[in-house]
């Protein structure tokens, strides 16, 4: 057996947990941990006579592992070593290594919280922070408070280990590299066209090229769709060297994955998404073509919605597809990447915990702990918005008390299916109205990829396109697709098959004989609605596909959608979203609907009565100036249903004052038809205020441009009013005065005056203001004699003065008159006295009548 990197530290790695309830293992990749140390473990006796169990992110991975270290003991797959993912088991009473995906964990732990028949768990590939890893080291920790006998083994090739060995108590063992040295090379200008052809191009000048040593190429590109184009763009090719290329992704059946895996045979071009980042090892690849593209789930915090993101890799993953080039031989990785872009990447994955919906997560933590999972003892804790929507959905499901954190009955049942909480409250409420099958043939279209892929624009419409989906899932299975093209619908067989197999796999979980469904169309509709009950979505715009979701989210109704008609309808399948102006000619984003499935307005009051209100709202209508009532009808808020209302009779006064209010205060001047002087009138009251604070002057908070209509004095003073033209008539500053002292009075009239006597005798308004000093706009004519100028609000504050030609436009500002006439004043007479000859410019201004015409 060949010798790599991690049996340098076999030895050590079994001396620690001799001595410690577990151990960290840090091997980049390539070291050879995941099919070196289980064995390890094993043949060291550390399971006690228990079994070993190692959990893999993937299900992929944890087949192609477990086989792999069937085959260096000599066993034979499903014996001593075996592995368990969903729905699909190779193992027996005589296993003893058993490889399984971190899910069933879970449901073990759930099931026997003490883990009896296991004496070993080894988390691999933890630097993937899958939610089920976090969630396994979370519970495995809390174990081995009673267990002390169970060791935990957490292995990990791009991920700082210290505060996973902290968390743990444990040691850290380091290996020392990979098998091979990986050359990485990288583009010299950004690409230019689509990762996918970008890729297939490298590979094409890569085979007969000096650097082609003639192993296989593994190109990782983001999804699906990418992988078949650039096997499309290979193909024109790769044949005629000699090269069969083949598809890599999660989707795929068994046997496929299985085919691109295998050893030996023509030479190979794998085109694979990240699931062949880790734990595979894909024998003979010598040159990884990476895209550096992934596409990450991740929610969204405003509405707690689930959308794949396509985003660059991490630098951490960069590493650990360029290692699948060395596992042999020294290999090459071809970043289609800049090395200057590389120095902008994210050094490594966000934990899934971090960016994805929760409720799976939280159901499991409440079962396990019975309480608030906002204080679990999380390795790395959540988001406490994404757990308290997770919260939301799983009391809206009817799966935890509404008052407590128990699960409920319902929540019991919901924690032994192997679905996501939504799915698996579908399959109960389908059992309950007898379309069990129907239900499960849903949800295994919503939990895999869509198996439709285009919808004819006449295509007929239909109540729901989920439903659509299962009438057609059948013979689309059998690859007859004759069913789907009378309704102008196109299918992908294969992946047709894929969820038809799933649906039997529930089917016979459920122990359902689909013969037996008894339901009809509105039953299976209705078991729909079960699984969304915060997906409800109302339409806006009447043939315009636009609707509004519960708790405001703006969404649209995909072109590919054929539920055209229903007013009311389930999201069931939300992705991508589309621009779009709305009603006031703005742009507006919106999420596309994929899949909808039509609602009736008594299956909502039927099944959420709590969720509906009536209430009569009021609000300013701004074209007439007045404060208006309507009845509404709402669903959690959303509007249903309006007709106007008296405001007299049926609004409630306080609300009609401060919505009067709230418009009002505003621009207060426009509204209460303030003259200046009455304008002048609230702003000598706020700088009063604010200049003399002992004085104790209500606040008006003008300074905020709006006032405070919380405020006693605004609501006393605007009670019973329902229109501008009623506050027009109050006489305002007569109302306010009311609520001035004496002392308040005295000091509005003398020290902050609505208006100065000048020299010349007149009387000329202070134009006050709350962020400048008050202003005096006065001809130099009429200031002549006065030397200095004017302090009001006993000397504090200077005016600041305007002076104005002899046409009333400023010829100079200052607050500082005596220095004007000594310095400035000489070069305005001298210009002035040009302009305007019949007008008095004396040489000594201070010794001169002031004139005031």
């Amino acid at each position: 057996m060949k010798h790599l990197p991690v049996d340098d530290v076999i030895g050590e790695v079994v001396g620690a947990l001799q001595k410690h309830a577990g151990v960290v293992i840090e091997a980049p990749p390539g070291a050879g941990k995941s099919t070196r140390v289980p064995p390890a473990l094993l043949d060291a006796g550390l399971a006690g006579g228990r079994q070993i169990v190692m959990l893999e992110p993937r299900r992929v991975a944890a087949r192609a592992t477990a086989r792999r270290i069937a085959q260096e003991r000599g066993a034979t797959l499903g014996g001593e070593v075996g592995y368990q993912v969903r729905f699909d088991r190779r193992a027996g009473p005589d296993t003893r290594l058993l490889v399984i995906t971190e899910g069933i964990l879970t449901r073990w732990l759930q099931r026997d919280p003490l883990l009896d028949e296991v004496g070993v768990v080894i988390l691999d590939e933890f630097h993937e922070r899958s939610v089920h890893s976090d969630l396994a080291i979370a519970f495995l920790r809390e174990v081995q408070q009673v267990r002390e006998d169970l060791k935990i083994v957490v292995m990990s090739a791009t991920i700082d280990t210290a505060p996973i060995a902290d968390f743990l108590s444990v040691p850290v063992v380091k290996s020392r590299g990979r098998t091979f040295p990986v050359q990485i090379d990288y583009l010299d200008h950004p690409p230019e066209d689509r990762v996918e052809f970008e890729a297939a191009r490298a590979a094409r000048r890569h085979v007969g090229s000096e650097a082609d040593d003639g192993g296989d190429i593994l190109i990782f590109l983001p999804g699906q769709a990418e992988i078949h184009r650039c096997l499309s763009a290979l193909e024109r090719w790769a044949p005629d060297e000699g090269i069969r290329c083949f598809p890599l992704y999660s989707a795929l059946p068994n046997r496929e994955q299985d085919r691109a895996l295998e050893p030996g045979g023509p030479r190979r071009i794998i085109c694979s998404t990240n699931i062949a980042e880790t734990s595979l090892t894909i024998e003979a690849v010598t040159l990884v073509i990476d895209s550096g593209k992934v596409r990450t789930m991740r929610s969204s915090p405003a509405s707690g919605l689930d959308e794949l993101m396509l985003e660059h890799v991490s630098l951490a993953s960069a590493n650990q597809r360029a290692g699948r080039a060395g596992r042999v031989r020294p290999g090459r990785a071809l970043r289609l990447w800049t090395r200057a872009f590389e120095h902008r990447m994210a050094p490594y994955d966000d934990a899934e915990l971090q960016r994805v919906e929760l409720s799976p997560v939280v159901q499991e933590v409440v079962a396990w702990s019975g309480a608030d999972p906002r204080e679990f003892n999380w390795f790395e804790p959540p988001p406490e918005v994404a757990l308290g929507q997770a919260i939301d959905l799983l009391r809206q499901l009817g799966a935890m008390e509404p008052d407590d954190f128990r699960l409920s009955d319902l929540g019991r049942r919901l924690l032994d299916l192997p679905l996501h909480p939504r799915l698996g409250r579908m399959l109960i409420e389908g059992e309950r109205r007898g379309t069990s099958a129907k239900a499960c043939a849903m949800a295994a279209i919503l939990s895999e990829r869509d198996f439709v892929t285009s919808v004819a624009p006449d295509a007929p419409a239909a109540a729901s396109d989920v439903l659509l989906r299962a009438e057609l899932l059948e013979d689309a299975a059998r690859g007859s697709g004759a069913a789907a093209r009378r309704v102008g619908v196109r299918v992908h067989q294969g992946g047709a098959r894929r969820v038809a197999e799933v649906r039997d796999q529930l089917l016979k979980a459920a122990g359902v004989d689909p013969r037996k469904d008894s339901g009809d169309e509105e039953d299976a509709l209705r078991t729909l609605l079960s699984a969304y009950p915060d997906r409800i979505a109302f339409r806006r715009e009447e043939g315009a596909g636009r609707f509004v979701m519960v708790g405001g989210e703006a969404l649209a109704l995909a072109r590919e959608s054929v539920v055209r008609e229903a007013p009311v309808v389930v999201a069931a399948s939300i992705g991508g979203r589309t621009r779009a102006r709305d009603a006031v000619g703005g742009v507006q984003s919106r999420g596309l609907i994929r899949m909808a499935s039509t609602v009736e307005m008594a299956w909502l009051e039927d099944a959420f009565p709590e969720r509906f209100e009536e209430r009569v709202v009021v609000d300013f209508d701004g074209e007439r100036q007045r404060v208006m009532a309507e009845r509404q009808r709402l669903f959690d808020g959303i509007a249903l249903e309006r007709q106007v209302a008296s405001v007299a009779e049926h609004a409630d006064p306080s609300e009609v004052t401060a919505c009067l209010l709230e418009h009002a205060l505003d621009d207060v001047v426009a509204a209460f038809g303030l003259n200046t002087d009455e304008a002048q009138f609230l702003l000598r009251w706020e700088c009063a205020r604010l200049w003399f604070p002992e004085a104790d002057f209500p606040q008006l908070m003008l300074d905020a441009r709006r006032g405070d209509s919380e405020q006693p004095i605004w609501q006393q003073v605007c009670w019973g009013k329902r229109t501008f033209g009623q506050l027009r008539g109050i006489g305002l500053c007569g109302q306010l005065g009311a609520y001035l002292n004496r002392e308040q009075r005295r000091l509005l009239d003398e020290e902050l005056p609505p208006r100065l006597e000048v020299p010349s005798g007149s009387h000329i308004r202070l134009d006050y203001s709350l962020d400048a000093p008050p202003v005096l706009a006065v001809r130099i004519q009429e200031v002549f004699g006065w030397r200095d100028s004017p302090r009001i609000a006993r000397g504090q504050v200077a005016v600041l003065l305007h002076l104005l030609a002899p046409n009333y436009r400023p010829q100079q500002v200052t607050d500082d008159l005596a220095g004007f006439w000594e310095r400035t004043y000489p070069e305005v007479r001298k210009e002035l006295r040009a302009r305007y000859a019949k007008h008095p410019w004396p040489e000594d201004p201070l010794s001169a009548r002031a004139i005031r015409k």
